[in-house]
């Protein structure tokens, strides 16, 4: 098996190219802001999918959830941080 080096170069030169490229395009300066939402699965209370649905009306973002027990879980959002003036 021979390996041809003039495409080994190429290939890793097109492959930092777009590697570049993208990272440029993609604007990092976004600051978020957290906040963790709960609710009941199941049982009585605040029902957990009303309360996310709420939480994203205000312009949060879904990042993860997590169970607490049998019937009331977490749920991790964000958004991003209004710029101060």
């Amino acid at each position: 098996m021979k390996i041809d080096i003039k495409s080994l170069v190429l290939g890793g030169l097109l492959g930092m190219a777009i590697f570049f490229s993208v990272g440029a395009a993609t604007d990092n300066s976004a600051v978020w802001e957290y906040k963790v939402v709960t609710g009941y699965v199941f049982g009585s209370g605040p029902r957990l999918e009303d309360v996310i649905n709420n939480t994203v009306a205000q312009g949060w973002q879904f990042v993860a959830t997590s169970g607490v027990g049998d019937r009331s879980g977490y749920v991790v959002m964000r958004r991003e941080k209004a710029e101060r003036q």
